[in-house]
């Protein structure tokens, strides 16, 4: 499987973020690997972590699709979806 250019940037990004462990790292590599939609989905989660979004007690810890749907952005699950369309919102 080929992965995006910009992946490994996303994943460190996300370990950054959500402080992983080894362990947490070991984990999430076996959940995207050969698995394209784990792939799209923290593509997607690091483009609307750039842009903003944050799930925490104040907002009732929101969900990525709720987050994007309030920013006027399709469902990020369906195959249709396009990350770059995060690049359009303001942060």
């Amino acid at each position: 499987m080929r992965y995006p250019a910009t992946f490994s940037d996303d994943l460190k990004y996300l370990a950054e973020f959500y402080q992983w462990d080894q362990s947490d790292k070991a984990e999430i590599r076996t959940a995207f690997t050969d698995c394209e939609p784990m792939v799209r989905f923290l593509t997607l989660l690091a483009a609307a972590h750039r842009k903003g979004y944050k799930q925490h007690a104040g907002n009732g810890f929101q969900r990525l699709e709720m987050w994007c749907l309030e920013k006027g952005i399709e469902n990020p699950f369906g195959p249709e979806f396009d990350v770059k369309a995060l690049d359009w919102i303001e942060a």
